[in-house]
């Protein structure tokens, strides 16, 4: 867009997590918001922008150029007076059904703690969780230190609460094999990324275990993956940050409803991802992902504009994505903007 300039903000979370977070203003003065957030370090996203010619990890480059197709829309729908969701052409989707993604809560990983907070997200109105419960390390081998975790959730939170568990890739599948039988047992929602979505021959050798909805696909940017995960994925996750932007998210889900498979778009981000991924919802309807319990302060950082109840999120009637980070926030930092 010529005359615009772009500028990229810090969000300083946890010593896990930095929201990165950037703007485009026209030379009206109109912006646009879009987030990359987990696409590297804030030293080489910022590099990138500074010299967007010079090599680059493949990922970063794909998740930086999804945030900036995320503010050009946002800024155009703005530009229109239009909801993004209207924009992109869907319907209003109402209070968006979200589940609580827990893994970046603080606190131990001990079973008991997992299962705390799990249940703090329950006491909080929502009705699906979902934790990792094999990414960290303990005093037993990791599988069964992950089924005891797994354990402990669903019998904090009860039979009826929705559970997701996130494998992360972190265990081969000989390792993960011997543990799926008491998994199966917990009456999960799905089991995500056990093994990558191009790892046909993995997924197969999931798909014997009727008893798992499989889920996957977070860094997926190509429909002819979705493609190739017919009849072995029953969820697939895109991404609007990994993806490459808003239309190559939906291009994903759109493959997603042809293979016969549920669309719930991946989102373990900050309040612009996440308004971003529900307006997304009016045009491939599912279930969003919500980073719960990391900062309390989260609402405050886009001036209250993100209001979640009940496991729901209600959009801002404003035109875009209908919030704006709010740069005086104590825990946001400008990082570079164009000269």
């Amino acid at each position: 867009m010529t005359g615009a300039t772009l500028s990229l903000y810090r969000v300083a979370v946890s010593a896990r997590t930095d929201w990165l977070v950037v703007r485009l203003t026209d030379p009206d003065g109109a912006s646009g918001w879009g987030e990359c957030s987990d696409a590297g370090t804030p030293e080489a996203v910022a590099a990138h922008l500074d010299r967007p010619g010079d090599p680059a990890d493949p990922f970063l480059v794909t998740t930086v150029r999804g945030a900036l197709d995320q503010a050009h829309c946002d800024l155009e729908a703005r530009r229109r007076g239009e909801p993004l969701w209207k924009w992109l052409g869907g319907a209003d989707p109402g209070p968006v059904r979200l589940y609580a993604n827990i893994n970046r809560m603080p606190g131990g990983r001990a079973p008991q703690d997992v299962a705390d907070c799990a249940l703090a997200a329950v006491r909080a109105g929502f009705r699906r969780v979902k934790f990792a419960p094999f990414d960290v390390p303990g005093d037993r081998p990791l599988p069964l230190l992950g089924l005891d975790r797994a354990r402990a959730v669903r019998a904090a939170v009860g039979p009826d609460v929705e559970l997701m568990i996130d494998c992360h890739e972190r265990l081969p599948l000989d390792e993960l094999e011997p543990v799926l039988g008491g998994l199966e047992d917990l009456g999960l929602t799905w089991l995500e990324d056990a093994t990558g979505i191009d790892d046909t021959s993995g997924l197969r050798q999931l798909r014997e275990r009727r008893g798992l909805r499989l889920a996957g696909g977070e860094f997926a940017t190509d429909t002819a993956q979705v493609a190739r995960a017919r009849g072995l994925l029953d969820v697939v996750m895109p991404d609007v940050k990994h993806a490459g932007g808003v239309r190559a998210a939906l291009d994903l889900a759109a493959a997603t409803t042809e293979i016969g498979a549920d669309v719930s778009f991946h989102n373990p981000s900050g309040p612009v991802a996440t308004a971003v991924g529900a307006h997304l919802t009016g045009v491939a309807p599912g279930v969003l992902e919500f980073m719960f319990g990391e900062a309390d302060w989260r609402p405050d950082v886009v001036g209250g504009a993100e209001r979640v109840a009940d496991g729901r999120l209600t959009l801002s009637p404003g035109p875009g994505i209908g919030l704006d980070l709010s740069p005086a926030h104590p825990q946001v930092n400008l990082l570079w903007s164009t000269p």
